[in-house]
């Protein structure tokens, strides 16, 4: 532990290695500070980076740049009012008739506990154990009241603002077509000697850009696929459930627990305490293990390797300081602040330059 603090002091002489502290410094504390008034400008980022495979794509078969972005940000324009004049109305629809089958919903789950509380009779004290599954279910209704309530209340404010609507679009094609020259804008900060920053941002670039590109598309295809699933057995919740499938990828691991909940619950609602009722949680089971298997590994291939339990102390990590945001970019966020720190304390080269 001595050697690595003494490493670490060494290498404070070496401006790249202070540019990168101070870089990691200061994004960390605009995003403290000024998340709320820098959230369209982060938003529009994120997007900016996402599409800029698909401009990298368009420009390999010799397209001009500017022609490249022209038709990535059409794309993209065209999915945002998919997206806000299509798919949102439904998604709002159907959270309000959810919200207006609550009580009938609660009934149901009553009723099935009172079955499960009467078949363990023989077992113990029933009056004890239904107590205690009524007491459950009557929290999950007001977990549900209220989250739905919170959702409701949230699309029209987010929809009504300005700033997302217009701003976000604005700053995504200008964030495209002025890459190279904001880049070269911020880089004009660092240091001269850049080559160990140049490194760490093609690590970064590698692992986090890829697992963001790819999360995204995962999401794409898993949503899409539970929405056509869903609907061939006659789900009536197969957009609302097939959306929480697709967003389930961006919490690792909880999501899949999280999202099997509704399904269960809505399906028992649906059917009854029936043999049908159970088809959900299987088609559900099914796309899960087919994208733990299949789909994840193809699409995100080696890009991130991160072990199961450090993927657990991420999302509590950065879930605690930045709440839903932090357990959605956990994985990026750690392999961001790993990549940086390897950078700053094993890397050989600083250590030379330092010295």
């Amino acid at each position: 532990m001595s050697e690595l603090f003494t490493n670490f002091v060494r290498r404070l002489g070496n401006p790249q290695i202070s540019g990168l502290i101070l870089a990691m410094i200061l994004a960390v504390g605009g995003i403290a500070f000024f998340g709320k008034a820098l959230a369209p400008y982060l938003t529009a980022l994120i997007f900016a980076y996402l599409l800029e495979g698909m401009i990298q794509s368009l420009i390999k078969i010799r397209l001009p740049r500017i022609v490249a972005v022209i038709i990535v940000f059409s794309l993209f324009f065209l999915v945002l009012n998919l997206i806000l004049f299509a798919l949102l109305p439904t998604l709002v629809r159907e959270l309000i008739r959810i919200s207006q089958e609550i009580p009938h919903i609660t009934e149901t789950l009553k009723e099935l506990m009172k079955r499960m509380s009467e078949s363990v009779s023989g077992w113990g004290d029933s009056a004890f154990a239904e107590n205690i599954l009524l007491g459950l279910v009557e929290r999950t209704q007001q977990l549900a009241g209220d989250s739905i309530t919170y959702m409701l209340q949230g699309l029209p404010g987010v929809l009504s603002v300005v700033v997302y609507v217009v701003l976000v679009p604005f700053l995504v094609f200008f964030f495209m077509k002025d890459k190279a020259f904001l880049i070269d804008s911020f880089i004009q900060y660092m240091p001269k000697n850049r080559d160990l920053i140049k490194r760490v941002l093609a690590d970064v670039d590698t692992a986090v850009g890829g697992y963001i590109r790819g999360k995204f598309w995962e999401l794409l295809l898993l949503g899409s696929t539970s929405y056509t699933a869903f609907v061939i057995i006659d789900f009536k919740y197969a957009f609302l459930v097939g959306l929480l499938t697709g967003l389930s990828v961006l919490i690792p691991i909880l999501g899949l627990a999280v999202v099997a909940l509704p399904v269960v619950i809505l399906g028992i609602f649906q059917w009854g305490l029936t043999l049908d009722a159970i088809n959900p949680l299987i088609v559900y089971a099914v796309l899960q293990v087919v994208d733990g298997n299949i789909l994840a590994p193809m699409i995100l291939g080696e890009t991130v390797k991160v072990h199961p339990t450090t993927i657990m102390l991420a999302v509590l990590f950065f879930g605690s300081i930045w709440g839903l945001s932090g357990v959605f970019f956990a994985v990026p966020l750690w392999v961001l602040l790993k990549s940086v720190t390897d950078a700053i304390l094993f890397s050989e080269e600083s250590g030379n330059l330092a010295g």
